[in-house]
């Protein structure tokens, strides 16, 4: 148990007599994963992550694997969404606008502070079982025999829109990344179509005056929480 795992990040590979990788670099593993996998399977409360169908993560602060599952998430819409505006802008396509700088830099910031995102360190007890997380208490040294658990449902708080709901782990990653803090868009380049699901819409809440991209279940959500 460690976050201090790594993976070899390579930019190309050189074939001649033999192969060899060139501009190589070390990356934290389980950043590397959930940024550049093409697959990834999780169990339900996401502690553990299957990337590409045959490696492996277990992370066991569960609620700190959904904080980084939901920003990697967020991470890679950005990216790809600049990287499609890059590609059609070299094409010289009508209407396409270069990338904002700012939208480039919002998203170099982010890449930086999630590699450098650290877990708690766990060490195994030798008379348990498990792993001591702290003086008093040890992590996973109980043989689990609750099989409705990982189903149950949890509160959380938005940070963005304070909405504060029992959510599943897949519900609070997907609310997460569609509740984003409502920002206008550069001057310099139109707001592109939306990617998102075809049941968001814009709704405006007449009691916090806020702007928010909800579905209709998640609208009546929000009205709730004003009652």
């Amino acid at each position: 148990m460690s976050h201090h795992h790594q993976l070899l990040a390579f930019v190309s590979l050189l074939e001649t007599n033999k192969p060899y990788l060139v501009n190589c670099v070390r990356v934290p593993a389980l950043q590397a994963l959930l940024l550049f996998s093409r697959s990834l399977d999780t169990s339900a409360d996401c502690a553990r992550l299957v990337a590409d169908g045959w490696l492996e993560v277990t992370v066991p602060d569960a609620d700190l694997a959904l904080r980084l599952l939901s920003a990697a998430l967020q991470l890679r819409s950005a990216w790809e969404k600049l990287l499609h505006q890059l590609l059609e802008y070299r094409g010289e396509e009508p209407g396409h606008h270069r990338p904002s700088p700012r939208d480039v830099a919002a998203l170099t910031r982010g890449l930086l502070e999630f590699l450098r995102t650290e877990g708690t360190e766990l060490k195994p007890d030798e008379v348990k079982g498990g792993h001591r997380v702290t003086d008093f208490l040890t992590y996973n040294c109980l043989t689990d025999t609750d099989l409705y658990s990982e189903c149950l449902r949890s509160f959380w708080t938005c940070p963005h829109c304070h909405l504060h709901m029992p959510f599943t782990p897949l519900e609070r990653v997907c609310h997460e990344s569609a509740c984003r803090p409502h920002e206008a868009p550069p001057a310099e380049a139109p707001e592109s179509p939306s990617r998102g699901s075809a049941l968001h819409r814009s709704y405006r809440c007449d009691v916090c005056q806020r702007d928010f991209t909800f579905t209709p279940t998640e609208i009546l959500r929000h009205k709730k929480q004003h009652r």
